[in-house]
């Protein structure tokens, strides 16, 4: 009788774990989010719109001349779950995306038409770097400083899918002027002048 009854723990086991299985998970943005991410919406309050952004337009130019629009768990409830995100660059001649990283995504780029250089450093600094052109596609490893710029006329789109649907982005520029870090101790770990660091935390709207 033993081997009968484990037999059906099992088939209990699997028919109850299809009943509470979901096909998937959108994010109720009401509930507030938890370590482990957003509560699921009942699935009676789901709608087809929950599965359609429509906001994937870029806005204005920031000081890198470049801008962006942006699809994450937070705009995009039904990203919840799912491990990616994605964001578009459009880029005007000569702009530049800044050295940064992403601690917690790889990175896919899917470059469009034009000339988009784009690299990243690697722990060992080594430096891989390439000019993409319609139809390549580049992947920057999770957590490794990288940048882009346009390499080419006239202004460019690319496309950036990310392995976390909310990931975190630490721009470089940013950290060290645009933040409170005392000038001082800028100076002694990056070795620039006073002059250039004032300079650049007018830009970046840093103090200290």
């Amino acid at each position: 009788m033993t081997p009968i009854f484990f037999l059906f723990a099992f088939l209990l086991c699997t028919i109850n774990s299809h009943v509470v299985a979901r096909d998937f998970c959108v994010a109720d943005l009401k509930g507030g989010v938890t370590s482990v991410g957003y509560p699921c919406k009942s699935p009676t309050n789901v709608t087809i719109d929950d599965f359609v952004f429509s906001n994937f337009k870029v806005g204005t130019s920031n000081q890198f001349n470049f801008s962006g629009a942006y699809a994450i768990v937070d705009n995009f409830p039904a990203l919840n779950g799912l491990g990616f995100s994605i964001a578009r660059a459009e880029l005007e001649e000569g702009a530049t995306i800044p050295l940064h990283a992403h601690v917690d995504a790889d990175e896919v780029v899917i470059a469009g038409p034009g000339n988009y250089t784009t690299g990243f450093i690697s722990s060992d600094n080594v430096v891989y770097i390439k000019t993409l052109t319609e139809g390549n596609i580049f992947v920057i490893p999770k957590g490794l400083l990288h940048f882009g710029f346009n390499a080419g006329k006239g202004k460019i789109s690319t496309l950036y899918v990310l392995s976390s649907e909310k990931p975190s982005t630490q721009i470089v520029d940013l950290a060290l002027f645009g933040s409170k870090l005392d000038s001082s101790i800028i100076q002694k770990t990056t070795f620039l002048d006073d002059a250039q660091i004032k300079k650049l935390k007018a830009l970046f709207k840093g103090s200290g």
